[in-house]
């Protein structure tokens, strides 16, 4: 699978997971099959990190698009403008900065220990969608990027911790067995060609704005009752 083929699976992942969330509230397999979008997405931007000629303008670009998101993200998902979470897309934004951080301190082991710990302290602190999740991810996906079962064995082990530190938190043991769903993800990641597919400016601009524009029309489509089950009621 190219880079371009994970991103339309991890979007259509993500629509439906946030269909189900929006619309189907009763229907878990949306929430299921929603699980794998996260890993692939952070795949994607671990493969970005390492392919990426800007790295700056890379990050400007995440950071644009997450705070763009923030605000249809809270009505999607609580109904009005809330700090109780941040998007996906800020957690995606603290992996970024922790693969910058792996690189710059590639020698020195100590101070990237003290770095991600940090990072994972910020991601809790500040309340992002997965937490600590897109950090561990990422550096899995960095450091094993040469050995693929490795890497799906690490990333294997992250999912599974993170699906039972959710149990620990509090969270309803059915809500963790569909966080498990995660671990689905992993065969997709290991059929990645290395190939990047069709990229172009724009059709990157559609995937960025994509987060966005469909929170926002999920979050309408709700607002207008027009789409079972709510338009019963």
């Amino acid at each position: 699978m190219s880079s371009l083929a994970l991103r339309c699976l991890a979007l259509l992942c993500m629509l439906v997971d946030h269909a189900g969330l929006a619309l189907f509230p009763n229907i878990g397999a949306f929430r299921c099959v929603g699980r794998l979008a996260f890993p692939v997405f952070c795949f994607l931007l671990t493969q970005g990190f390492l392919h990426t000629r800007d790295l700056r303008a890379y990050m400007r670009r995440l950071t644009l698009f997450a705070i763009l998101s923030e605000i249809p993200f809270d009505l999607l998902t609580f109904g009005h403008v809330s700090m109780l979470e941040q998007n996906g897309l800020f957690s995606l934004l603290l992996g970024l900065l922790a693969l910058y951080g792996a690189r710059t301190l590639r020698k020195k082991p100590e101070q990237i220990t003290i770095y991600t710990v940090l990072l994972m302290m910020i991601a809790m602190s500040i309340r992002v969608s997965f937490g600590w999740l897109s950090i561990a991810l990422c550096l899995c996906f960095y450091y094993y990027r040469n050995n693929r079962l490795h890497m799906s064995f690490c990333a294997g082990l992250i999912l599974a911790v993170y699906s039972m530190s959710l149990q620990l938190s509090g969270v309803a043991l059915s809500w963790v067995l569909v966080s498990l769903c995660s671990l689905l993800a992993l065969p997709f990641l290991f059929l990645y060609s290395g190939r990047r597919g069709t990229a172009t400016p724009l059709l990157s601009l559609l995937f960025y704005s994509a987060y966005p524009l469909h929170m926002l029309a999920l979050f309408l489509l709700r607002m207008l009752r027009i789409i079972p089950p709510n338009f019963l009621h």
